[in-house]
């Protein structure tokens, strides 16, 4: 079995209540990427950076303690005039500087536009994006792609770049511009930026791969007051209903890390 070294920069953490029911952020992030089927066992060091608990980057530039690191959904915004903010943009300047790969999701996503040239992040006009949503992958995009390509051979080509893809979500904030030297690998109607990457650098997604039907419900209903009441009747009539390839981002995820 392989193993992979990875370091979550955990941005958040969940009211007690769903922490009570689910555990934490970690642990979602844990379930998914040991539910890979690549034959791989993953290692997660988590650092609490609201607690501004960072990795050493001289651990970082050891080459063998991480093979990369993920950084997890906030209910802050990547705008906000906080040091752990301005500290996370700091190390992903020095993730790309250093070319280690990188993993963002949600917040993660936006704070790596936000952090790096030509990249930034607003309040989207169209609203919230809560549960489960489809997107497009950019076909073009995904071309030459080595790690789609190896997930392809893996599945057979059962992975096909030219389907939607459902993933889970919760965000009123959007990447409105993709930073220098990145791709927009998917979109929808409500979020033009869903998916970006930068060679074998950086891979973000604006949804929640590591969420499940039964928490993004448990999590939307927990913010009544915060998202609109037809807002949350509709995640949960999503989420019911939720189309979400179970394997799909475990092993997507694991592959780009993979991708040497």
């Amino acid at each position: 079995m392989k193993r992979l070294n990875l370091g979550l920069l955990k941005c958040d953490s969940f009211i007690p209540e769903i922490k009570k029911e689910y555990g934490d952020i970690d642990i979602q992030f844990k379930n998914l990427l040991n539910a890979n089927t690549l034959n791989t066992k993953v290692d997660l060091s988590v650092f609490e950076l609201v607690e501004d608990e960072f990795p050493l980057k001289e651990d970082i530039l050891k080459g063998n303690r991480y093979h990369g690191f993920v950084i997890s959904g906030s209910r802050s915004s990547v705008n906000d005039d906080k040091p752990w903010i301005h500290k996370l943009k700091e190390y992903i300047k020095f993730f790309n500087e250093n070319k280690i790969k990188t993993v963002g999701i949600c917040f993660g996503h936006q704070a790596i536009a936000s952090a790096l040239p030509g990249g930034s992040v607003i309040s989207n006009d169209k609203g919230w994006q809560v549960s489960d949503h489809q997107f497009s992958m950019n076909t073009s995009q995904c071309k030459d792609i080595k790690f789609l390509e190896n997930y392809n051979q893996l599945y057979n080509n059962s992975y096909s770049i030219q389907e939607n893809k459902n993933i889970i979500c919760l965000n009123k904030q959007i990447v409105s511009s993709v930073p220098d030297g990145f791709k927009v690998l998917a979109s929808n109607e409500l979020c033009d930026n869903h998916m970006m990457i930068k060679d074998k650098q950086f891979l973000s997604f604006q949804g929640h791969p590591e969420f499940t039907p039964n928490l993004i419900k448990s999590l939307i209903l927990s913010r009544r007051g915060i998202i609109p009441d037809l807002v949350i009747e509709d995640g949960v009539e999503r989420a019911n209903n939720s189309k979400i390839q179970q394997d799909l981002y475990p092993n997507l995820i694991i592959s780009f890390f993979q991708d040497q």
